[in-house]
């Protein structure tokens, strides 16, 4: 019995041993997970402070219309006159809120420069718009009511522009109705030259000659240019100058006043008025380019005329530039219903120039020497005029020029 129990004892024991070790469903084995410290957070890029908002400049602007001609019909252009306050002063101007004393000179200063006193009527070269008479009236300005505009534009932060006020405009003598009143409407004709390297006083004789040519009517049916400029006399503001007179170049009164009937005659034989005289110098004279359009006077002997068939007054205008040595003269009238075409000058015979000249002068000091003339070659020209209606010619000239062959000339010291 003893034994029995021994054995039941064993097989409970062997039992519970198998079911200690029999194969079952495995309970998940967990990884342990390494704990680390939080990585320190990435801090965001500093923003840049927003850059102070640009203030725009302030513009105190006129802006009226003058009366003007064109194509023998009034109708007005513009006239606009800027004081530009840059967009920083601008900005500090409103900070304090006041017109500055600084401030009140510029405007006083800019509203000074306005037109007061009305500008004589004349011709004004527009562009595309063309030549026309323009009117530039004298200017009644508001001071006080312009600075209240401005004062009221610094205050306004979204304001660009202050007004200057105009109350009124004041009219020139010589008006529109002058030109109107002739029939001098249009351009006819522009001479162009070219004077740089004169000397003083060859310069100071174009300046003299060329001031009967700036705003000038001419009223008569042939056009002298003799007696246009008057009397060459140092009572008329000519000085000597060097002259060509025969076959040698020499001091004389006026030197350099064929600068200024060259450029009339090229303005009047561009306008296609019919020459009645005309001489051409000697030689090829270096300042006439292109040569063949050129025009010599001698008072009393020599004159530049011309035949005024446009059935009406003629109006001459006339700029000068010593910088660059440019001449121009302009002729205006009734308006003409041809065009004008002109050829280059052709060149249909040649003479060498012949050797250098030397010219005693008691001028200069014995040994000295001064060049006064340049070499040019004798030559014969010719230039063609057309009258152009419709695309055809009715009236067709030509122009002939000889000139002698010139040698270099040197004045000498005695």
């Amino acid at each position: 019995m003893n034994q029995t129990r021994t054995l039941v004892l064993a097989g409970l024991l062997l039992g519970a041993a198998h079911a200690q070790t029999a194969p079952g469903p495995v309970p998940p084995v967990e990884t342990p997970v390494p704990v680390s410290e939080p990585a320190p957070a990435t801090p965001a890029p500093a923003t840049p402070p927003a850059a102070p908002a640009r203030t725009a400049p302030l513009l105190i602007t006129v802006q009226v219309n003058f009366p003007a001609l064109v194509n023998g019909k009034k109708t007005t252009v513009p006239f606009v006159s800027t004081l530009n306050l840059p967009g920083e002063r601008v900005a500090v101007l409103r900070q304090r809120g006041v017109i500055t004393e600084s401030l009140e000179a510029d405007l006083k200063t800019f509203l000074a420069s306005l037109p007061a006193q009305g500008q004589d009527a004349r011709f004004e070269n527009l562009g595309t718009a063309g030549w026309a008479v323009v009117q530039r009236n004298g200017l009644k300005v508001d001071a006080e009511q312009t600075r209240a505009g401005v004062l009221a534009a610094l205050k306004d932060p979204r304001a660009v522009r202050a007004n200057v006020v105009v109350t009124g405009q004041v009219a020139p003598e010589r008006t529109l109705d002058f030109f109107a009143g002739k029939g001098i409407t249009a351009h006819l004709g522009t001479g162009v030259t070219n004077y740089a390297g004169s000397s003083a006083a060859r310069m100071t004789n174009i300046h003299v000659g060329t001031r009967n040519f700036q705003d000038r009517l001419f009223e008569g049916r042939t056009f002298s240019f003799n007696s246009f400029i008057g009397t060459i006399s140092a009572r008329a503001g000519y000085v000597p100058g060097l002259i060509i007179a025969g076959d040698r170049t020499e001091t004389g009164l006026g030197g350099g006043i064929c600068q200024v009937s060259t450029t009339a005659f090229r303005a009047l034989y561009g306008a296609g008025l019919p020459v009645v005289e005309r001489h051409p110098h000697s030689y090829q004279v270096h300042y006439y380019q292109p040569q063949g359009l050129d025009a010599a006077i001698y008072q009393p002997t020599l004159d530049l005329r011309f035949a005024n068939d446009t059935g009406g007054a003629l109006w001459f205008q006339a700029d000068w530039n010593d910088a660059d040595g440019h001449l121009d003269i302009s002729v205006f009238g009734k308006a003409r219903d041809f065009t004008v075409e002109l050829s280059q000058p052709s060149v249909l015979k040649t003479v060498p120039s012949p050797a250098d000249r030397l010219i005693r002068s008691a001028a200069l000091k014995p040994g000295e020497r001064r060049q006064v003339d340049w070499a040019a070659p004798g030559a014969t020209m010719e230039v063609t005029r057309k009258l152009m209606r419709g695309g055809k010619v009715i009236r067709q000239d030509t122009l002939k020029s000889s000139y002698r062959p010139w040698p270099n000339i040197y004045l000498v010291g005695r």
